[in-house]
C-alpha cells in the first residue's frame, strides 16, 4: 500500500506513474479545511476557481440552450455514439436510481418506509454506493490500468456524498457542491467535452434532481440547514438547480419581460411562478427551476405560506426579470455557499480538486487545466467560444431548424426553442441576509 510520507512544503507526496516510470507529486487526498482560518487558504485555491468558474460557465451555457426537453431532442438526434459521454454519465445515476430503490424495499402498500427503519436502509444504500462505486465507474468508463487511475481515485467519492449524509440522514448544499465536483473531475478525466456542455445541466443535472427528490422522499432526509425553513440556502436541500434553473428562464424569456413560448405565461415571471404551484408541477420535467420549486411545494406542509417555510424563495418574487434573479443567486452562491466554512469543511481534495494556490490566470477553463490530451482526441478540438459563435453565425441559420424547429411525429417544436439573444445589460445586485 502506498504510503505517504515524504511530505514537501506544498503539501504534496510522491506517486508512482507506470507511464512515466518516475514519481509525480500530488495533492494529498483528504479535508483540509478544519478551522476558519483554512477558508483563507481556500478562497485562493485552484479548487475554489475550478468550481466557480464551472458553475459560472454552465450558467452562461444553459441560456444558450435552455430548455430540457430540446437538449434531449438533440441529444437523439445526433449520429450513434456522438454523445456516448452523456449517456455514460446517465448510466450512471440511473445505477444509482436503481441502487436507492433496492435499499428502500418498505412494507408492501406504504410507499415509504417507518422512520425507524428509513435511517437503516439509507446507510445501507451508501454503503453500496460506497462500496460498488469504484466498479460503478470502471465498468462504464471502460476503466483499467492506466494514466488517469491516480487521478481518479476521489472519483466515488464525490459520487458517494452528492447524495446525502448517511449518518446525520440530512442533504443540503454541500452534498449539491459534491456532484458539480464530481463532474469538474468527468471534464478533467476527458470523460466530459466542449461538446457535451449543452446537456451538462438540461440532461446530466436535471437527472440528479429527480434521483435526489426521491432519495429526499423515500429516506425522509432534512436539510442541512435552515431547520427546514430554507434561510440562505432557498428551499434548505438545493441551491444550484434554481441558480441553474433562473438562467434557463432567463434564456428562455430574455432580460426585457418577454413572454416567451405561448404557454409558459405562468413563467414570465418569478411573481407568478414561484407562488404557482400547479404551473411548477406542469413545466417541472422541462425547467430545473420549476422542478425545485415543486419540490419545495410539495414538502410544505398543508396551509404552511411559502413566506414561512422558504422565505428566501418568496424574496425573490420582488425582482421583475430572470436575469434580475439569476445575477443575485449567482452573487449569493458564491457569499453564502462557496464562502461558507460548514459547507467547504466537508469537501474533499485531490490531484483533481487540488488545495494548491490558484496560479492561473483569472476565468481559466475549467477544462483546460488538465494535461493534453492524445492528439488523436484534441485534433480539431474548437473552444466553447466558436461553438457558441457557429450558432450566430447567419450561413448556419438552416442547421439552426434543422436541430431546433423540424417537425417531429406531426408536431411541430413549440416556440420556447427559438434562440434568445443574450443579456449584457449589467444589473445591480441584491443580498439578502
Amino acid at each position: 500500500m502506498q504510503s505517504y510520507t515524504n511530505f514537501d512544503a506544498d503539501d504534496t507526496v510522491e506517486f508512482p506513474v507506470p507511464v512515466s516510470g518516475h514519481s509525480l507529486p500530488v495533492e494529498i487526498v483528504g479535508r483540509r479545511v478544519r478551522q476558519s482560518r483554512d477558508m483563507f487558504d481556500w478562497e485562493r485555491s485552484e479548487a475554489r476557481a475550478d468550481v466557480s468558474v464551472f458553475v459560472g460557465h454552465m450558467n452562461e451555457v444553459v441560456k444558450r440552450y435552455p430548455s430540457a426537453a430540446v437538449a434531449k431532442r438533440r441529444l437523439r438526434r445526433r449520429p450513434h455514439g456522438r454523445h456516448c459521454n452523456v449517456d455514460k454519465a446517465v448510466a450512471v445515476l440511473q445505477a444509482v436510481r436503481e441502487w436507492a430503490e433496492k435499499r428502500r424495499g418498505g412494507p408492501a402498500g406504504h410507499d415509504h418506509p417507518p422512520t425507524t427503519m428509513a435511517a437503516d436502509r439509507f446507510g445501507r444504500f451508501h454503503g453500496q454506493l460506497r462500496a460498488e462505486g469504484r466498479a460503478l465507474l470502471d465498468r462504464t468508463y471502460n476503466s483499467g490500468c492506466n494514466r488517469v487511475d491516480y487521478r481518479s481515485v476521489m472519483l466515488p467519492v464525490y459520487l458517494e456524498r452528492s447524495f446525502g449524509d448517511p449518518v446525520a440522514m440530512t442533504y443540503g448544499p454541500e452534498h449539491e457542491l459534491s456532484f458539480c465536483v464530481f463532474l469538474v473531475a468527468l471534464f478533467k478525466l476527458h470523460r466530459l467535452t466542449w461538446a457535451d456542455e449543452p446537456f451538462v445541466v438540461t440532461v446530466i443535472f436535471d437527472r440528479y434532481l429527480d434521483i435526489v427528490d426521491y432519495v429526499i422522499r423515500s429516506y425522509r432526509l432534512d436539510p442541512t440547514t435552515g431547520d427546514g425553513r430554507g434561510n440562505w440556502c432557498l428551499s434548505g436541500y438545493q441551491f444550484v438547480g434554481f441558480l441553474w434553473g433562473s438562467a434557463q428562464l432567463a434564456g428562455t424569456f430574455g432580460g426585457d419581460g418577454d413572454d416567451g413560448a405561448a404557454g409558459l405565461q405562468p413563467m414570465s415571471s418569478p411573481a407568478t411562478l414561484v407562488t404557482d404551484a400547479d404551473a411548477c408541477r406542469q413545466h417541472r420535467d422541462g425547467y430545473a427551476f420549476a422542478k425545485c420549486m415543486d419540490a419545495a411545494h410539495r414538502r410544505a406542509r398543508n396551509g404552511v405560506p411559502l413566506w414561512f417555510h422558504s422565505y428566501q424563495l418568496w424574496n425573490l418574487t420582488a425582482l421583475p426579470r430572470w436575469d434580475r434573479v439569476n445575477g443575485c443567486l449567482m452573487a449569493a452562491y458564491q457569499r453564502d455557499v462557496l464562502g461558507r466554512f460548514k459547507v467547504v469543511s466537508q469537501l474533499d481534495f485531490c490531484e483533481l480538486f487540488k488545495f494548491a494556490r490558484n496560479v492561473r490566470p483569472p476565468g481559466t477553463s475549467f477544462y483546460d487545466i488538465v494535461p493534453t490530451a492524445p492528439l488523436s482526441d484534441t485534433t480539431m478540438v474548437q473552444t466553447t467560444m466558436d461553438v457558441l459563435a457557429d450558432y450566430d453565425d447567419d450561413d448556419d441559420e438552416k442547421r439552426r431548424i434543422t436541430e431546433y424547429g423540424e417537425t417531429e411525429d406531426g408536431e411541430t417544436d413549440d416556440a420556447e426553442t427559438e434562440d434568445v439573444e443574450e443579456m449584457v445589460e449589467d444589473e445591480g445586485l441584491i443580498y439578502y441576509h
